[in-house]
């Protein structure tokens, strides 16, 4: 399935495709359609084991994309800029104001939890284990310093003496 412009293109059992125009859909699928986003695909599942796959692969498919935000300090006030561009597979953060890539890493998804591990830039080698939310156009991404201390976050708060911090983005 994919929205272009107010058809919704959807891809047939034959493998045909079909042209529906958004406003024939009901409200909770015209809502479901525009969080997938453009060129985004849905794919069948089979039993519960390919239902939870196709669940991991929607919550995949609407992380794709430019995410602008704050990290945010305890009290939940803004404590610094960050973009990250998430791919199918890959992270890259950056400072959006100086427009200065920061590193980039791989991520996993499990239900709520999301877990990266830096492959370049200052965030190599590390791990971060994490929770996230995700609602309509905005991630909270919380997630532990890559450090011995600090476990997953079980709050989407930022917690210093935990070494755990949030960020709150926006998609673009």
């Amino acid at each position: 399935m994919s929205l272009q412009g107010s058809t919704v293109m959807v891809r047939a059992a034959n493998g045909g495709t079909v042209q529906l125009p958004l406003a024939r859909l009901s409200e909770a699928d015209q809502t479901f359609v525009k969080e997938q986003g453009t060129g985004a695909t849905a794919k069948p599942a089979a039993g519960k084991a390919g239902e939870k796959e196709a669940g991991k692969d929607e919550v995949r498919q609407r992380l794709i994309g430019t995410w602008d935000g704050y990290m945010a300090d305890s009290d939940g006030s803004r404590h610094g800029d960050i973009r990250l561009v998430i791919t199918e597979d890959k992270i890259t953060a950056s400072n959006p104001q100086g427009n200065r890539e920061m590193g980039a890493g791989t991520y996993k998804i499990s239900g709520k939890k999301i877990d990266a591990t830096g492959t370049e830039g200052q965030f190599a080698g590390k791990k971060y284990e994490g929770i996230f939310d995700l609602d309509s156009n905005t991630l909270k991404w919380c997630s532990a310093n890559d450090n011995p201390n600090s476990s997953r976050p079980t709050k989407l708060q930022t917690n210093p003496q935990a070494g755990q911090f949030l960020m709150v983005l926006e998609k673009k």
